[in-house]
């Protein structure tokens, strides 16, 4: 009979969509690894014994904004960099936690410490060796808000991180933390090599071929928006068990992410096979390469929260609850998602996706489009006046509100998508929506000025616990640090605070069913929009082997692939 606090062989049920959840009792409830997939039909898939050896190229969309893991806190960022860095624990396919570089994992009866016992024959791909010394000079760098500012939301209620032999690691949590698990499996987490923390904070920010991780490549050249190149470490043999499956060394000699924003540019090249692999696939083309067995083509839906607005709350026009409903109602959202997407998204209702034990089901079609009544609480809060433009004044000013964006994190047809409900909301009620994407650091400074209305995000998240402390908890910037909207809701935090630090599983349940109902049809803070999903086509005649990641439903990175030809 198994210990309730055993994180390895607490039953999980299955559902449709791949994703289980068990828990660590000892340390946090219950997290789901969630996700959903589809593919072309009988695509033209090399068999046979995987080849070791040849190179691979992948188009992707994504700017990587750092190519350090503690600092890129980018979605897609994940299975890029996941080729040169390995995290201390593995999150698997049924949410249970099985070892990677720590080879045991061990709580405390109450929950509040957790002793890893790290593997021995493990290096930095600059030859340095990994070991307790290792891991607690990296947490030393991690707790500096100078260096790693959003890790700090994860590291709240650590007390203490200690060497208690020369491959042992002991962490002392103030209370017992779902969070820090769930970060600790992640590739923020990851340890870099302790000559990769001795660089310039500069250098380390901006991440590259200096930083080394135990991952099975290593970063060979860097062009920052332009490519990545990863290649091989012939002496890797330590990848978790559930994606290795005896596999040591990865097949690849080399991979190459090269960066092609434009999605009709991606789908040329791997039409002319430029490159082998093409992500974030236009909905236009999907057809170009479902139809075609040639080319595979993999849709699968991510755990987290979708892609979302949140509503700045702190200032004019949506400190009034009848502003923010009335953008919510004043646009057929179901209508545009599926114009914009033709099908191959689809809408979403909630706050944390439909999938996994943490979702909300009767959120579902919440939210109708009502022309008639959002022009009315529009009426009604005083905005009822409009210009030659047909925009809505109140006192000598214009209903207009604009999006705090950056370019680095603009994908999937996500400017189409707010330009098409800005024309919406322009024509139906009168509010300016403008969506305009700028720089990364001015999008920073914009947002510490609070010169916004309207945030835009996705966050992918096996658990509610990450996605929502980052975008809610607006009280405790190093818990909320992308909380932009600002909304400082003691009734809401409380909330987060409940689910957060508690044990019980059904009551995270019923508390973050709470919370999703609060911030959409009681507060309005929130207006979901599509569902986060990852696409990928690929050369079917040459690729194999790529592999998903149980945690977040998208690639788990090119360790796993081969190429037919060298």
């Amino acid at each position: 009979m198994t210990s309730p606090l055993d994180p390895f062989h607490r039953p999980v049920g299955r559902r449709s969509l791949l994703m289980a959840a068990a828990g660590l009792a000892a340390l946090g409830p219950v997290l789901s690894a969630c996700g959903g997939s589809s593919s072309s039909a009988a695509p033209a898939t090399p068999t046979g014994k995987p080849v070791d050896g040849g190179k691979l190229i992948w188009a992707v969309e994504t700017q990587l904004s750092s190519a350090n893991p503690h600092i890129n806190g980018q979605d897609k960022a994940r299975p890029i960099l996941r080729n040169a860095f390995d995290s201390l624990i593995f999150l698997d396919a049924d949410g249970k936690y099985q070892p990677w570089l720590a080879k045991t994992i061990t709580p405390s009866a109450g929950g509040t410490v957790l002793t890893l016992d790290l593997r021995q024959d493990v290096t930095f791909s600059d030859g340095e060796k990994f070991d307790a010394a290792a891991v607690v000079k990296n947490f030393d760098k991690l707790s500096d808000a100078k260096y790693a500012s959003s890790a700090a939301g994860a590291l709240s209620s650590l007390k203490k991180y200690e060497a208690t032999g020369p491959y042992t690691v002991r962490f002392t949590l103030s209370r017992p933390d779902t969070y820090f698990l769930t970060w600790l499996a992640g590739v923020n987490a990851a340890p870099i090599s302790p000559k990769s923390l001795a660089l310039s904070l500069d250098d380390l920010q901006a991440g590259g071929t200096r930083i080394a991780g135990t991952g099975p490549f290593t970063i060979t050249k860097y062009a920052l928006n332009t490519e990545i190149v990863f290649t091989r470490r012939r002496d890797y043999a330590w990848a978790p068990a559930a994606i290795a499956k005896g596999q040591k060394a990865a097949h690849l000699e080399q991979v190459t992410y090269r960066t092609l924003k434009e999605g009709s540019a991606r789908t040329g090249a791997l039409q002319r096979s430029q490159v082998d692999v093409a992500s974030d696939i236009q909905p236009l083309d999907v057809e170009t390469f479902t139809s075609n067995p040639k080319f595979g083509y993999v849709r699968a839906t991510v755990a987290g929260s979708p892609y979302s607005l949140y509503l700045n709350v702190s200032k004019s026009p949506f400190e009034d609850i009848r502003v923010r409903q009335a953008f919510a109602q004043g646009a057929d959202i179901t209508a545009i998602v599926n114009s914009i997407y033709r099908g191959t998204y689809q809408r979403a209702w909630a706050p944390y996706n439909l999938v996994g034990p943490f979702q909300d089901p009767s959120l579902k079609s919440w939210l109708k489009f009502d022309k008639a009544a959002a022009n009315k609480l529009l009426d009604e809060a005083g905005w009822k006046t409009k210009n030659s433009s047909g925009i809505r004044t109140k006192g000598g000013k214009t209903l207009t509100v604009t999006a705090s964006t950056a370019t680095d994190f603009v994908r999937e047809s996500r400017d189409q998508l707010n330009v098409a409900l800005g024309a919406a909301l322009k024509q139906n009620v009168g509010i300016d929506y403008k969506y305009l994407p700028v720089d990364l650091g001015t999008d920073t400074a914009k947002g510490k000025a609070n010169q916004y209305e309207v945030f835009d995000n996705s966050y992918g998240g096996a658990d509610p616990v990450v996605p929502f402390d980052l975008l809610y908890y607006s009280s405790d910037s190093s818990r909320g640090y992308i909380a932009r909207g600002r909304y400082n809701d003691k009734k809401l935090e409380k909330w987060l605070d409940d689910a957060r630090f508690s044990n019980d599983t059904a009551a995270r349940k019923k508390t973050y069913a709470s919370v999703q109902e609060y911030v959409t049809k009681e507060k309005y803070y929130t207006v979901p929009l599509a569902v986060t999903q990852d696409t990928y086509a690929y050369n079917a005649e040459k690729v194999a082997g790529i592999v998903t990641d149980p945690a977040s439903g998208g690639p788990f990175s090119a360790y796993t692939a081969w190429v037919a030809s060298k």
